[in-house]
């Protein structure tokens, strides 16, 4: 599969579902905590909520900066509990 083709399938993959699995690769992972923390921003959270959200979402990116790409997959599923 053709790098750009293989990037694209990622990005739709984890368009559809953003918190099922591990993101394959960093850009990846890095992309899943950007569009979490869209998603965040456009809910109406309590601040207790959005606090708890900031806080795993900065966590998020720290995994994802360490190459903790299981680690991210699991916290990545906090963010979308807190968020619902």
């Amino acid at each position: 599969m053709h790098k750009p083709l293989a990037a694209f399938a990622i990005a739709a993959a984890l368009a559809v579902t953003p918190a099922l699995a591990a993101p394959a690769d960093q850009d990846a992972c890095n992309t899943l905590a950007f569009d979490l923390a869209e998603k965040a921003a456009k809910k109406q959270l309590s601040e207790p909520e959005a606090l708890k959200v900031d806080q795993l979402i900065g966590k998020l990116e720290s995994q994802c900066g360490e190459g903790k790409l299981v680690e991210a997959g699991a916290t990545a599923k906090e963010v979308e509990a807190a968020i619902k």
